[in-house]
């Protein structure tokens, strides 16, 4: 892509409405790939609603390696800074959200979310596109990259029931992968989801389907009696966080 500058322009053309999440990340042959962080966020603070600190794109050799506590506090404590000498200045705390893996490890998930709540992240992506190729029967599924899509659904609602449940629900926590139905959106909702983002399924499913998820998650709410959907968060996070990660 171009880089900063030409996105910059098309988001300062663009009218001011909506949601702009802007995922920040780092090249794949930065001498410092924090300062890269660094300057996505200096770059883009004026017109992003959010930031989503990328440190799980298996599409950039290495990056994954940013999830280890040590890397992960010189990276947040960086960024994190960034963002306090623009609040100081008086421009608006724009939210951080980490995005991570679904790969990452069962014993090294606790301390990965013990870095990221100490640091006060805003929130926590859960996750990104998987190495591992579940079942796929493709003669592409070999080719490298990320999987996403419907493969990605059991993995990734694992890893966020997990998260869920090491974060005790004190940081909000945003659901993806292979959401392309109304039961699929409740699944993660139910493992402990605030937020849900959608890529993949609005693809093989078009815009149609946004409203489809908000119809079932709405007769949801009314079948279990409750006050709003929030209340159906987590309540299936223990039996989603005890599934093995390949199931």
């Amino acid at each position: 892509n171009g880089g900063h500058a030409p996105a910059l322009a098309r988001l300062q053309a663009r009218p001011r409405s909506g949601i702009v999440g802007v995922n920040i990340g780092a090249n794949k042959d930065a001498a410092d790939r924090t300062g890269d962080y660094v300057a996505g966020l200096e770059a883009f603070y004026e017109v992003a609603s959010y930031f989503t600190v990328n440190i799980s794109s298996p599409n950039t050799p290495g990056l994954r390696d940013l999830q280890a506590p040590a890397a992960l506090d010189e990276l947040l404590g960086r960024v994190m800074e960034a963002r306090a000498a623009r609040t100081a200045a008086g421009r608006p705390r724009v939210p951080i959200v980490v995005k991570i893996a679904p790969d990452i490890a069962e014993e090294d998930l606790a301390a990965i979310v013990g870095r990221l709540e100490a640091h006060g992240v805003d929130g926590i992506a859960v996750s990104n596109t998987t190495l591992a190729r579940p079942d796929l029967k493709s003669p592409e599924a070999a080719e490298a990259g990320g999987l996403s899509g419907r493969p990605l659904f059991h993995r990734s609602t694992v890893v966020l029931a997990r998260v869920h449940q090491l974060s005790g629900g004190r940081i909000p926590l945003i659901g993806i992968g292979g959401i392309d139905s109304g039961e699929s959106a409740l699944s993660k909702i139910e493992a402990g989801a605030t937020l849900l983002q959608l890529y993949t399924g609005l693809v093989y499913e078009g815009p149609s389907l946004i409203g489809r998820l908000k119809q079932h998650l709405a007769e949801a709410v009314a079948r279990a009696g409750a006050g709003s959907i929030a209340d159906l968060k987590g309540r299936q996070a223990v039996a989603w966080a005890a599934r093995p990660l390949d199931g």
